[in-house]
C-alpha cells in the first residue's frame, strides 16, 4: 500500500467516526441549540475529511476530482450559513422576536421601576 492510500484510509475512517458522532450528539441532545451544533459539525467536519480521502485516491478522470472538490467548496462554504439561518428561525420560534434575550422596552439601560409599597390601613376609619 502507497502513502497516499493509507491516507485516504485514515481521513476515510476519520470522516466517517466524525459523522457517526456527530448523529449521536443530535440524538442525544436535549435542546433544539445544542443538537444544532452536532448538526452543523455533521455538514462541515465529516464531509471535509470524505472530500479530502476522494481527492487522495482520485477518480479515472481528472473532472471526477474537480467536481468532488467543487461539490465540497460549497458544502463547506454554505453549510455555515444553513446552521446559521436555521438558528436564527428556531430562535424566532422560541422568543418571538430576533432582540437580545431579556430584552426590554426601553433598552435595557435602566434598572426596573420598583414597585410602591402597599398602603397602610387606616386607623379607626369608620
Amino acid at each position: 500500500m502507497s502513502a497516499v492510500r493509507v491516507a485516504a484510509d485514515v481521513t476515510l475512517a476519520a470522516g466517517v467516526l466524525a459523522q457517526l458522532v456527530c448523529c449521536l450528539g443530535v440524538v442525544w441532545m436535549r435542546d433544539v441549540f445544542d443538537r444544532l451544533h452536532f448538526a452543523g459539525a455533521g455538514t462541515t467536519v465529516g464531509p471535509v475529511l470524505i472530500g479530502v480521502s476522494v481527492a487522495l485516491t482520485g477518480f479515472s478522470s481528472p473532472s471526477g476530482t474537480v467536481q468532488s472538490l467543487v461539490a465540497l467548496a460549497f458544502l463547506v462554504l454554505l453549510g455555515p450559513v444553513l446552521t446559521h439561518a436555521t438558528g436564527r428561525a428556531a430562535r424566532n420560534l422560541l422568543h418571538g422576536d430576533l432582540g437580545p434575550t431579556g430584552h426590554k422596552p426601553d433598552g435595557g439601560s435602566r434598572p426596573p421601576e420598583p414597585k410602591p409599597a402597599p398602603a397602610a390601613p387606616e386607623e379607626g376609619g369608620g
